[in-house]
């Protein structure tokens, strides 16, 4: 079986420009925790998640260092960061590098050889043309794992 055969179609991606609040809207609205960032054409160009959003909200002890005297900073708080980073570039906060896909062509087992080596939860799927025509999630596999092989048992 090959990926194109069990990946979901309808994929949601956010695009280059897209901000910080916009893509909150669309995890939060679509009950996502990630996505891939695509160009205009629809190759990738970088993957979100939810976790690197919380990375760049999380609070930031801020400290300054004088050759004799140490001050530290009181937390920002939380409000003031998302303030000042909600309308920033998603990208900014994305993973642009090394970024692990799969061809629509694979094979089910290299699909879940990813997965379990990389340990994601879901992985775009790419077509000659290094478009995203696809995403398949570990529950994808798991439900195809389910319906072709342990029924076949």
């Amino acid at each position: 079986m090959k990926a194109k055969d069990f990946m979901i179609t309808d994929v949601i991606a956010a695009n280059e420009q897209d901000t910080v609040k916009r893509v909150l809207e669309i995890f939060v609205n679509r009950r996502i925790s990630g996505m891939p960032i695509l160009d205009k054409n629809r190759h990738i160009v970088g993957v979100v998640s939810d976790g690197d959003i919380l990375r760049g909200i999380q609070p930031k002890d801020a400290s300054v260092f004088n050759y004799l005297l140490t001050v530290s900073y009181k937390a920002e708080k939380l409000d003031k960061i998302v303030e000042e980073l909600k309308d920033h570039p998603v990208l900014n906060l994305a993973k642009k590098r090394g970024i692990v896909t799969v061809h629509e062509e694979d094979e089910l087992e290299e699909v879940v050889n990813i997965l379990a080596k990389h340990r994601f939860k879901k992985i775009p799927v790419l077509n000659d043309e290094k478009q995203v025509v696809g995403v398949i999630s570990r529950g994808d596999v798991l439900r195809t794992v389910h319906s072709t092989l342990l029924n076949a048992l």
